[in-house]
């Protein structure tokens, strides 16, 4: 008979202030008894601290290479946001909804001083645009494609331009031409 793996439960939240841009995410893993609580620099919105909260959360796991782990986070939108969902199912990390009543230390934590430096801010954001840079590379990829048209565009227009020059020089020599003629 095989043992069933105890699965490793992983809180995060997020809170702060958006008229003045100040927020800190937490992560609560009550195995260790450790919360980490990181001040965001970058952040304009609630949503988006709450979806760094579960990249820090996946960064987290992979860091110490925690095995069968879930995140629970009391925020919908960042449970289903796109890269969230890629980012974890390439990691082999469950990601899921909690009602916030069930997210309390997590939340708590969230609202106290950070325990996590700057350098640990900047490793996040690095982390996190690496997962993001499908979106980047496809900008990049259609501004390369819009760039291309542009060029392809401006060819066929100087061609259109030396072939309107020609019939015009044509049209010229013909002009010329019935002049003498007559």
């Amino acid at each position: 008979m095989s043992e069933k793996i105890k699965r490793r439960i992983i809180y995060v939240d997020a809170s702060g202030k958006e008229n003045n841009s100040e927020f800190k995410i937490s992560i609560y893993d009550p195995e260790k008894n450790l919360t980490d609580v990181l001040q965001l620099h970058e952040c304009s919105n609630n949503s988006e601290a709450e979806r760094y909260a579960i990249f820090y959360a996946l960064f987290y796991i992979k860091k110490y290479n925690y095995k069968n782990t879930h995140i629970l986070s009391d925020n919908l939108s960042a449970v289903n946001d796109k890269y969230i969902k890629k980012s974890s199912k390439e990691l082999g990390i469950t990601v899921s909804w909690i009602p916030r009543e069930i997210n309390l230390i997590a939340d708590k934590m969230s609202k106290s001083k950070p325990t996590l430096k700057e350098k640990d801010w900047n490793i996040l954001k690095l982390f996190v645009d690496l997962y993001t840079r499908e979106e980047l590379l496809n900008n990049n990829s259609q501004n390369i494609n819009v760039e291309n048209l542009t060029k392809q565009l401006l060819n066929a227009k100087n061609k259109i331009d030396e072939q309107t020059k020609a019939i015009k020089s044509k049209n010229n020599q013909i002009a010329q031409l019935k002049k003498l003629k007559k």
